[in-house]
């Protein structure tokens, strides 16, 4: 049996993102036609681009659905005005398409303007979850460990 990736993202772009970028983007959301050169990955090692994010189904193995949006963040301006490009994605992502995927990530995060925790990876098979937290150089996956409650204090005396 494969593992999936239950996979959520959740970022802004740049009001000002370029056309090019802007196209692609939407191509991976399932929303417009294919660039006439996808350059989020190397798409050929992986048999030729597809649509990474299309969404729009129920999820093959977790609860819920595929799903993928880009607004524009209207009541969120930037202080000069610009209204900043909103982009969620949830994506069920098969074992063998997790590279390609991580990488049309990395090129989304290059794009995007949010620091810090921007999603997560769900694993189906260990059940483990990682955040995805994006920095100034790049992102990083971090595993999350459960949190446990510290004993509670005894009662004070009467």
């Amino acid at each position: 049996m494969s593992d999936y990736y239950d996979m959520f993202l959740a970022v802004d772009l740049p009001p000002e993102l370029s056309e090019p970028v802007l196209s692609e983007v939407r191509w991976l959301l399932g929303q417009g036609d294919m660039p006439t050169e996808p350059r989020a990955t190397d798409w050929e090692s992986w048999g030729g681009p597809w649509q990474a994010f299309a969404g729009g189904s129920a999820s093959h193995a977790f609860a819920g659905a595929d799903v993928s949006a880009l607004t524009r963040a209207v009541d969120r301006p930037e202080p000069d005005g610009g209204e900043p490009w909103a982009l969620t994605v949830r994506s069920c992502v098969h074992e063998d398409d997790f590279g390609v995927t991580m990488d049309v990530v990395g090129w989304l995060l290059r794009h995007a303007t949010t620091e810090g925790w921007v999603g997560f990876i769900r694993d189906s098979g260990l059940g483990t979850v990682r955040h995805l937290v994006r920095h100034a150089d790049g992102f990083d996956l971090v595993d999350v460990r459960p949190a446990r409650r510290p004993p509670a204090a005894p009662p004070a005396p009467r």
